[in-house]
């Protein structure tokens, strides 16, 4: 399958970028939150008693990854906890809970041409292979349209749970913690509803999944795909690291193999970062979108795009000229490849359709050639699909300030 990018050619490495103190304090975070992980030999009255004396009490537990979100009491400042944590020998790091947002830009209503999926030659790769809903995609985003008229047949339905996802019985009947979870998560609200208040999940969901051949709207990379529905940013666009994290660990533990994540602007988080290594460990491919701010990730990191896992795929927005769009993020070494993200015509709510545009818009593209890629080898490791993404992208004439990897 052709991506149609706009750089040469790379193998990102991906920079670590580690933020400096100011830049950490610059990024947003929720007041009077901070995520904190013990080292491995710390005992649990011990976790008590570090607790207790910094005045900060546990509120969620992260057991994948051992990293606990915790509320700080007193008035103290958040930047203040931190360092008191950072100081203790009993732990590992600390760090704010982080707001991350989309990164959509939004545009015109309807636009009748997708022409980013000829520019992608998807035509020419749904002569061999159209999809396959063994094939689960976590969405992590502002939710999904569960009832769109073209998504609906490709949402995932947890086969461990009674039910027909609009019905519950109040029982955990697949015992991995979440009730009732038919159809994915809403990890803001900590219910069984990912219902999409604010257009950008469904956005995305049609980009890599809309129903193919069905006589409806339009079609997607996958014309068949499970779509996991994964809430942890609402109606404004934001959400926090805590619900980023709950999110990949959920779509991890119950079987997706590909994570399309549009969103990003926290601060660089150890914790996030762990949660990516798991799902990575877990042969789990994380797609991210390299940001809209124009600048260079090498010298300014975008996350979660910018870590160093070997898991991550980070894309920047090219436009309908097969070049990179103004907007863009971009980078030499911690961009992977470019896709089309301008002025995308996919599904919104209420059965609608319009266009965006964005590296969020980018971003399914290449999720849903990875779900395409595994349709057609069910056989092959993550791995070995990151290969197959970035070893098949076209070579476009580089920009030299901005030179980076092309999507194919």
């Amino acid at each position: 399958m052709k991506f149609k990018s706009m750089f040469s050619i790379w193998v990102a490495f991906f920079l670590s970028g580690a933020l400096t103190n100011a830049q950490s304090q610059q990024a947003a975070f929720r007041p009077g939150e901070v995520i904190v992980k013990f080292k491995s030999d710390v005992s649990t009255a011990s976790i008590d008693s570090v607790l207790s004396n910094a005045g900060i009490q546990i509120a969620r537990e992260f057991s994948d990854i051992s990293v606990y979100k915790c509320t700080i009491s007193g008035g103290k400042a958040v930047h203040t906890a931190v360092a008191e944590c950072n100081a203790d020998p009993n732990i590992e790091y600390a760090e704010p809970n982080y707001i991350y947002r989309t990164f959509k830009t939004p545009d015109d209503p309807r636009f009748s041409d997708l022409w980013n999926l000829t520019i992608i030659s998807a035509p020419e790769a749904w002569d061999l292979q159209t999809g396959d809903r063994a094939n689960i995609v976590g969405v992590i985003d502002t939710g999904v349209d569960l009832d769109h008229e073209d998504l609906e047949a490709n949402i995932w339905k947890n086969p461990g749970e009674s039910g027909d996802g609009k019905e519950s019985n109040g029982i955990d009947d697949d015992g991995n913690g979440f009730i009732d979870d038919y159809r994915g998560w809403d990890f803001i609200n900590d219910d069984n509803n990912p219902n999409d208040d604010n257009d950008h999940g469904t956005h995305v969901s049609g980009t890599l999944g809309a129903v193919g051949d069905n006589g409806i709207g339009i079609v997607g990379v996958n014309w068949e795909v499970s779509i996991m529905a994964l809430k942890f940013l609402g109606a404004d666009g934001s959400g926090s690291l805590d619900d980023a994290i709950g999110a990949i660990l959920y779509a991890t533990n119950n079987g997706a193999k590909v994570l399309s994540n549009s969103w990003g602007g926290g601060g660089r988080s150890q914790a996030l970062e762990d949660a990516i290594k798991f799902a990575n460990d877990n042969g789990v491919l994380f797609i991210a979108a390299a940001g809209n701010a124009g600048t260079d990730n090498d010298s300014s990191p975008s996350y979660p795009a910018s870590y160093e896992v070997e898991n991550v795929i980070a894309v920047a927005n090219n436009t309908s000229s097969d070049r990179l769009s103004g907007s863009s993020s971009f980078g030499k070494n911690s961009v992977d490849l470019a896709a089309p993200g301008t002025d995308i015509l996919s599904t919104v709510r209420n059965n609608g359709y319009q266009r965006f545009s964005g590296s969020s818009m980018s971003t399914p593209h290449v999720s849903g050639a990875a779900a395409l890629i595994w349709a057609q080898y069910p056989g092959i490791s993550s791995n070995q699909v990151k290969i197959r993404l970035l070893g098949s992208v076209d070579e476009s004439p580089p920009t030299p300030e901005k030179s980076l990897p092309a999507a194919d």
